[in-house]
Parts: C-alpha cells; sequence; structure tokens
C-alpha cells in the first residue's frame, strides 16, 4: 500500500498548477471552439475565411507577381498550359474558365466569331489575331472549370514560345528563343509548390509536325524536373488545339496521328518513356448550332476527367539554371524585381496607411482604452496581453504576412525614399559629415568609417537629375 501512494503522490500535479493550468484551458478552449463552429456556420464560415486570408482567391482575375503564385490557393488543383505563340492557349483558357466562343454567319456567309459570358465579362485572358503572342509574362487566374462552380482550379496561363520551322532541337538559337519563357515560369512554378496537369499544346491536328521549339520545351521540362519525387510525365498531357466539334478538316486519322505523334515524342525527348495522354480542345460553338453537332467542350471534360486521376507533381525542387542558361535565370529575376517595386511605388501609400492605423490602434488599445470604466476588459477582449508586447509583435506579422512581406519593406523603402530622405537628407548629410571628422580626430577609425559609409550610401541615394 506504501508503494502504491509513493507512485501516487509522484504521479500527482498539485492543483491550480501551470502545467493543469495550460493543459485544462487548452483542450477547454479547442473543445469550445470546435462546438461552436460546429454548431454556427457564420462562425465556421469566419474560421475559414481568417485561414483563406492573404491568399490570392478572387476568381476570374489574373495574377502575375511572384509573390501572387507563392500566395495562389493550395487547396485548389493547377493546370498549365503551355504551347507556341497562335496555339490558341489564351482561346483554351477562356473557354475552360466558362467563356463561350459564338460563330454566327454575317451577311456574306462568313462566320463572325465573339465571346459570350453569362454576367457579360470581357474574356480572362487577351487574344490577338496576329502570331504575336499577347500573353507577355506567365499569369494565374483562379476559375470555374467550364463555368461549373464545383470544378474550381487555377489555371496557368504562358506566354507563346516561338515556332521556328527551321531551328534544331540543340542548336544554341532554338534554346534562346525558349529562355525567356522557360525562365519566367521556372520561378513561378517553384512559387507554386505543385501542379496537376502541364498541358502542352499542337497546333498542327492536320499535318501534325513536331516543330522543334516544342520539342526543346519538352526537354527543359524534362530537364527542369529530373530530381522530382515523381515523374513528371505522369502529370503531362498533349493538346491538339483548334479542333472544334463542327470542323471535320482535323479528324481524317486522328487516331493514327496521336500515336505517331506519341511515337516522335519519346523519340527526340529520351526520358519520356510513357504513352502521353493526347486529347483535341477546340470549343468553338455555331449559333444555330449543326445538326446533331456534340457538345462543343467534349475535350474539356476529357481534360478535366486526366486531371483529376493525377496526383500532384513537386516543383519545389526544380532543377536551378545552368552554364550560359544562367542568363535566362538572372534576366527573370531583375523583371520580378522590377515589377515588385512598380507595385510597391503604386501602393507604398496604402501600406503605409495599414502600418500607421495599426500604430494607433495598438496604442489606443494598451494604453488609452484602460482608462475608462471596464476599458481594461474590452483591451482584453481585443487581445491585449498586459506586461507583454507577444501580443502586438503577433498582430503586426499577421498584418505583414497579410500585405506581403517582400511588398511591405519594399512600398517601406519607397515611402522613404520618395518622402523622408529628401527632407533629412541635408541635415543627416551634415550630422554624418561632422561626425566621421569628429571620429578622426579622436582616433576611432571604425565609427569613423561607419560614418562616412553611411554618408556615402546617403549621397548615392540621391535621385540622379537627367
Amino acid at each position: 500500500m506504501a508503494s502504491s501512494k509513493e507512485n501516487d503522490d509522484d504521479n500527482f500535479v498539485e492543483p491550480g498548477s501551470d502545467e493543469q493550468i495550460s493543459s485544462e484551458t487548452l483542450s477547454m478552449l479547442k473543445s469550445k471552439i470546435n462546438a461552436v463552429a460546429g454548431d454556427h456556420p457564420m462562425v465556421a464560415k469566419a474560421l475559414w475565411a481568417v485561414k483563406k486570408m492573404g491568399l490570392r482567391s478572387a476568381f476570374d482575375h489574373q495574377y502575375t507577381a511572384l509573390e501572387d503564385f507563392q500566395r495562389s490557393d493550395p487547396e485548389l488543383k493547377r493546370i498549365v498550359f503551355i504551347g507556341c505563340t497562335g496555339a490558341g492557349k489564351s482561346t483554351m483558357g477562356n473557354i475552360a474558365a466558362g467563356w463561350r466562343l459564338v460563330g454566327k454567319m454575317d451577311d456574306d456567309g462568313d462566320f463572325d466569331f465573339s465571346w459570350k459570358h453569362e454576367e457579360g465579362k470581357e474574356p480572362l485572358f487577351p487574344e490577338g489575331a496576329s502570331g504575336e503572342s499577347t500573353t507577355k509574362k506567365t499569369a494565374f487566374a483562379n476559375i470555374h472549370w467550364l463555368g461549373k462552380s464545383a470544378r474550381p482550379c487555377i489555371l496557368v496561363d504562358t506566354p507563346g514560345h516561338d515556332d521556328t520551322e527551321t531551328a534544331d532541337i540543340e542548336s544554341e538559337e532554338a534554346r534562346e528563343k525558349i529562355g525567356e519563357l522557360a525562365a519566367d515560369l521556372h520561378d513561378k512554378l517553384k512559387a507554386l509548390g505543385t501542379v496537376h496537369a502541364i498541358v502542352v499544346i499542337h497546333n498542327d491536328a492536320i499535318g501534325n509536325k513536331l516543330n522543334p521549339a516544342t520539342q526543346t520545351l519538352l526537354k527543359l521540362v524534362s530537364e527542369k524536373f529530373r530530381k522530382a519525387d515523381s515523374s513528371v510525365w505522369n502529370n503531362v498531357i498533349i493538346a491538339y488545339s483548334k479542333c472544334n466539334e463542327h470542323s471535320t478538316d482535323w479528324r481524317a486519322g486522328i487516331a493514327k496521328k496521336k500515336r505517331a505523334l506519341s511515337e516522335a515524342i519519346k523519340e527526340k525527348v529520351k526520358d519520356c518513356d510513357v504513352d502521353l495522354p493526347i486529347i483535341t480542345l477546340g470549343g468553338a460553338e455555331l449559333d444555330p448550332p449543326a445538326p446533331s453537332a456534340p457538345s462543343a467542350t467534349k475535350g474539356y471534360e476529357e481534360l478535366w476527367e486526366h486531371v483529376q486521376k493525377f496526383e500532384p507533381l513537386d516543383t519545389s525542387k526544380l532543377l536551378p539554371f545552368e552554364g550560359s542558361d544562367v542568363k535566362w535565370q538572372k534576366l527573370i529575376d531583375d523583371k520580378n524585381e522590377a515589377e515588385a517595386k512598380a507595385l510597391a511605388s503604386l501602393t507604398h501609400m496604402k501600406v503605409i496607411g495599414v502600418l500607421i492605423a495599426l500604430n494607433c490602434f495598438t496604442f489606443w488599445r494598451a494604453i488609452i482604452l484602460p482608462q475608462f470604466p471596464m476599458g481594461s476588459a474590452f483591451s482584453m477582449l481585443l487581445f491585449n496581453i498586459p506586461g507583454t508586447a507577444l501580443d502586438e509583435l503577433l498582430i503586426l506579422t499577421f498584418v505583414i504576412h497579410r500585405l506581403g512581406p517582400k511588398h511591405t519593406y519594399l512600398s517601406v523603402q519607397h515611402f522613404s525614399r520618395t518622402l523622408i530622405l529628401p527632407i533629412v537628407r541635408e541635415p543627416l548629410q551634415k550630422g554624418l559629415t561632422w561626425s566621421e571628422a569628429t571620429l578622426r580626430n579622436a582616433g576611432v577609425g571604425p565609427l569613423a568609417d561607419a560614418a562616412a559609409a553611411g554618408l556615402k550610401a546617403l549621397s548615392e541615394s540621391k535621385p540622379k537629375k537627367d
């Protein structure tokens, strides 16, 4: 009995101890939150909204910045369209997003195609009538596949790569033509973290010739994903474009063409050792429809079925550019930096306003509000923890996360350079000049050098006159 009592004493936690209070409190809070969230749909929606804060979650809106890709919704499937200029990527992207491309016969007997949307929206992805690519950089949009709300996903649209008939897949010329696209796509795919399908658009369903630039693109895909946890070819789909269901010119021998194209890809791209799915995409329809016309979006349904079967492909381990190809990475890094700074210059006042408002709120909550009757209680309801700055730090961290850490930094930097430095530059220069001279006379070399470095940086920050 004595030994049993001793064991009980060893395991006993004194009521009111920190360990017991922490354990019981956390358990109680967890159960209460779960109970409230389960019983009240509005609370559940609020918790879901907090979880989604900071993500780029607006639908039918193009996002192009690198930080946008980093903040894409991780729960949505990701589909990437790549292909040559004029292949129809933007057209297919609009149809996939729920727009209809409707052709109606005019007085001359020609069909004039125009975009239709149930809400009258303009097409999501711009397109051009010429061979020049209208997509200048990789962008993504949250869409509902074929306009169906039960099919949310992320669609990535890329700039067209060059379609030079004479370029050799191994030549420097071919790699140069595709370099900028590859660099832009590399960083943004890596920022996404995962993709579910890479759809390579092939725009020659009639001649069925695999052009050299597309071969180069497939080879780069193979190179980039060499260190991935699974084979990239399990997530690649080849799609013939401009295969509208009301047309017949592309149908002749299409099954044989698919087999021939599959064999050509395996021959030209040695790492590809599987028969890739090959589908036909069009989407244009006639008004009035042709007799017994099949669904204009039949190929898109087939594509969606493939996407549902594919496991996510890890894009975080993309191999970096090496050798002469490093210049592509530098090019896109410079572009991303310039784009981030341009955005910060446009929205810096909003960021500064939010930070000032946050500072005022925390000061009012912690210092002023407690002075009023019941003020301390209300302050606690606003998550004020007396005696520590941890709560303020957490709120600041959340706000910066919501705004974007890099965007916040660049906005504050732009604000300082354009509005603060012009006012304080002259006094700072005088103070640093005096400090340097005084410190050198006193024999304090390191501090004098630091003052000289600050003076130099201040001088270099001054805008140069044209």
